[in-house]
């Protein structure tokens, strides 16, 4: 296992300066939307069995592709600690959003309230290997994984958590769109990881929680660790120590596919899903020891975590009946939250209980009670959708919505279903996972 050693610990910084502007032109999708199946590579190597779209181009300058629009009012959410900034540490002032730009080698951070995008990072030398997966820890930093190669990157979301790695003073860092640094000068790129050599990409990527105290409202596991998961039969899953990236835990994952999704509970257990393979999976976080199920219908797509530690999965296949199920560990049975035409893809779990999945043929978001197990509502519009493939909710409770073809995030109003902010100059964004954090803060910090 290779470690690039792009910063291994934390410094303190000045303001942020020394950038250097390159401008991407038009950057086209390399591939079909949708099914993946035909890329998943080689079966994986052995375990180490250890114990322990054409999307949109960047603008010049990253004002005329940002196509901010004005935001309503913050929803009110507020019940105890719930409305932590960044990604659940509760003593974040900031609120961001990780979308990658996959056939361009980067992701983005985006500010949830504003809308504005205020950095753009390269997280691999190759961009054949196509960031995709992001996951947010409770300090707002995000892990990125790889959709055609077992790597993954750790991008700090302040100056403060970055690295000074030329000693000039101040960190050297994008500061938005038009302003990404060459892979490897960004010193808020904190290390680069690549758990394996073969087999499909770490397409699921998760952080673990840690207990907040609901006095202080803080976090007190200051150093998270990182679940990964890559390849074909087996499975392979990865658990990495936060702060540096080194290798703490290797599993194998019995699959008769590949690795699509994966999120945690409050104990830190790892769920992952095996598309092709139809099931899903746990890995202990104290013992390692799996549990495999196999999934109802269809092929397992979306995956979330609600507030009870259940795992919810959307399924995606063609030709198949697609349907959003849920699924209770403490009785092994699966429950049909109900499905209409067209396939879901990724889903994320609000603090009303609500369910938010993407929808294809046709483009839409779809709705369900997460609390009473139905369906509420399959065509919330999205105008001018083309493939939708990822849902998250942001700290004041906003759904976003991720379109790989057309380069866009969208921002909706969960109460009144309309967009209020949208950001556009993505390039082929393929996130469906928990791209702000607020997935983990609903399982480690429950409402009520």
């Amino acid at each position: 296992m290779t470690l690039s050693t792009l910063a291994l610990c934390a410094a303190g910084c000045g303001d942020s300066g020394g950038r250097t502007e390159e401008t991407f032109g038009d950057d086209g999708m390399d591939e079909g939307i949708g099914d993946e199946a035909s890329s998943t590579g080689t079966e994986a190597g052995e375990s180490t069995g250890d114990t322990g779209s054409t999307g949109s181009s960047t603008g010049g300058d990253g004002n005329e592709s940002s196509g901010i629009k004005l935001d309503l009012a913050p929803i009110p959410d507020a019940p105890d600690c719930g409305e932590g900034g960044g990604g659940g540490n509760f003593e974040n002032d900031f609120s961001y959003i990780w979308i990658a730009n996959s056939t361009q080698g980067t992701v983005s951070k985006i500010d949830t309230v504003s809308t504005v995008e205020e950095g753009r990072y390269f997280v691999t030398d190759n961009a054949g290997q196509q960031p995709s997966r992001t996951s947010v820890n409770q300090f707002g930093d995000v892990a990125a994984g790889h959709r055609f190669y077992p790597r993954v990157t750790k991008v700090a979301a302040v100056p403060e958590r970055c690295v000074d790695k030329n000693m000039d003073g101040m960190i050297t860092t994008s500061s938005g769109p038009g302003d990404i640094l060459p892979y490897g000068t960004d010193e808020c790129v904190l290390w680069t990881v690549d758990v394996g050599t073969e087999g499909n990409g770490t397409r699921a990527v998760a952080w673990e929680g840690g207990v907040v105290d609901p006095v202080t409202c803080t976090n007190t596991v200051p150093n998270p660790r990182l679940w990964v998961a890559y390849g074909s039969n087996p499975l392979k899953v990865v658990r990495l120590e936060g702060e540096t990236g080194a290798v703490l835990d290797t599993v194998n994952v019995p699959s008769g596919g590949f690795v699509y999704g994966g999120a945690v509970n409050a104990d830190g257990d790892f769920w992952v899903s095996d598309r092709a393979g139809r099931t899903l999976s746990m890995v202990d976080s104290v013992t390692l020891a799996v549990s495999t199920y196999n999934v109802p219908g269809s092929q397992a797509y979306g995956v979330a975590v609600d507030e009870n530690g259940h795992p919810w999965i959307a399924t995606y296949e063609a030709g198949a009946s697609d349907h959003i199920y849920r699924f209770d560990p403490d009785t092994a049975m699966w429950t049909d939250v109900g499905g209409v035409t067209g396939r879901y893809r990724g889903m994320v779990i609000d603090r009303d209980g609500r369910a938010w999945v993407a929808g294809n043929s046709p483009c839409r978001l779809a709705l369900a009670d997460a609390l009473n197990d139905m369906l509420i509502d399959d065509a919330i519009e999205l105008p001018g959708c083309s493939n939708p493939v990822g849902t998250s909710v942001d700290r004041d409770g906003y759904i976003w919505v991720v379109d790989q073809a057309v380069g866009t995030a969208w921002k909706l109003d969960p109460d009144f279903k309309i967009i209020v902010g949208t950001v556009t100059g993505l390039v082929a964004p393929y996130t469906y996972s928990d791209m702000t954090g607020q997935g983990l803060n609903l399982v480690v910090n429950p409402p009520g």
